[in-house]
């Protein structure tokens, strides 16, 4: 009894591993150099702006209280805008858009440069994914949270 206990203690924890995160995404040259391909013709930034301003205005007022409340001013709102840095962003975008194959890029930089960079008229519309998003949102967070200190 004891040997079979044995045999299996060492069967099972020969081949019981433990799980290892995968290595985050890293975007390779080729694929770096596609993505700021494409983030300067399809005018990411100023999309990417936008869409920060579009995310401020909704944090501005708090509808949860009667009557709403303003939690910072306009002026604190372009303020942020202002202090808004989209290098702290890249490596974020790179690492999400390395999922890209760079033949998808490549259409999407010809995609982009045949409409002349931009999607819509005012320029909200972007390639988006949750990581970007969750980047973008707690870089306007902290900046809100630190507004008035």
């Amino acid at each position: 009894m004891k040997c079979i206990l044995l045999l299996f203690s060492i069967v099972f924890f020969s081949l019981a591993k433990a799980q290892v995160p995968p290595p985050p995404a890293t975007a390779n040259l080729v694929q770096k150099e596609l993505i700021n391909e494409f983030i300067e013709v399809s005018h990411y930034k100023e999309a990417l702006i936008n869409y920060a301003k579009d995310y401020i205005s909704l944090k501005r007022i708090d509808y949860n209280v009667d009557p709403p409340k303003e939690l910072f001013t306009k002026e604190q709102a372009r303020s942020i805008i202002d202090q808004f840095d989209f290098e702290e962003l890249r490596f974020s975008l790179q690492s999400a858009l390395s999922f890209i194959p760079e033949k998808n890029l490549r259409e999407l930089i010809k995609f982009h440069k045949s409409l002349g960079g931009t999607l819509s008229k005012d320029n909200t519309i972007l390639l988006m994914s949750p990581t970007i998003d969750l980047n973008i949102k707690n870089q306007i967070s902290y900046a809100i949270e630190n507004i008035n200190k």
